[in-house]
């Protein structure tokens, strides 16, 4: 099921079920050789225009254990997404041999979502993932900020985690962002994304998204 953050006079805390038009727009065309309709999805869940300014154009696997892959909007427990994903893929994004991708993991809803001023909050970044190796090589990148999943909260809303991932369009790059350990919680608060992504030139590539309550 999917449940998205509603909007009055502004973005309010409480959630709420995907309307029927794009749960009917989802069903559709999941199983359709164009895949599901990332721009309304995107939109509903408020992460476009409010995250990122433009859907991603394809939707990036991931799997947490084997078979355990990710659908758009999925409800997640925290003891699933725990530890990091074991494969990130994107079949029909055209990642070439020689490009370098920059993937991120952020939170938009930290620390509660009617009040998140800890937005954006960094679960992950690995960034110089070579693209012979996308699909299994995540370790081949340079971790940036280590993988946390979702943080203890007093909240009982459902938070937003957000997949993307950017290809490098100058290939390897010096990245000077401070390396974040798994007990740092102080550098990881208010990600400034936008200010990343246009610092670096970044394209996004993929996307996708679950959602979980970090109290249960």
């Amino acid at each position: 099921k999917l449940v998205v953050r509603c909007s009055v006079m502004g973005v309010c805390g409480t959630m709420r079920k995907l309307s029927v038009v794009l749960f009917f727009a989802l069903v559709a065309f999941g199983g359709a050789f164009l895949g599901p309709d990332l721009p309304g999805i995107f939109r509903a869940a408020q992460i476009v225009p409010n995250i990122i300014p433009v859907a991603p154009s394809r939707q990036l696997e991931v799997y947490y254990g084997i078979l355990n892959r990710v659908s758009l909007g999925e409800v997640l427990t925290p003891s699933t997404v725990r530890t990091a994903p074991n494969s990130v893929k994107c079949l029909l994004c055209g990642i070439r041999i020689r490009d370098f991708l920059t993937l991120v993991l952020i939170d938009p809803d930290a620390p509660q979502p009617d009040n998140p001023f800890e937005a954006n909050f960094l679960h992950y970044m690995v960034v110089n993932v070579p693209g012979t190796r996308f699909a299994y090589g995540l370790n081949a990148g340079e971790v940036v900020a280590e993988y946390v999943g979702t943080q203890q909260s007093l909240s009982t809303s459902f938070h937003r985690y957000i997949y993307l991932l950017y290809r490098q369009p100058t290939g390897r790059t010096l990245f000077s962002e401070p390396r974040i350990p798994a007990n740092n919680t102080t550098l990881r608060r208010n990600f400034a994304l936008d200010t990343f992504v246009s610092k670096y030139g970044l394209e996004l590539v993929a996307g996708n998204f679950f959602q979980a309550n970090p109290a249960a």
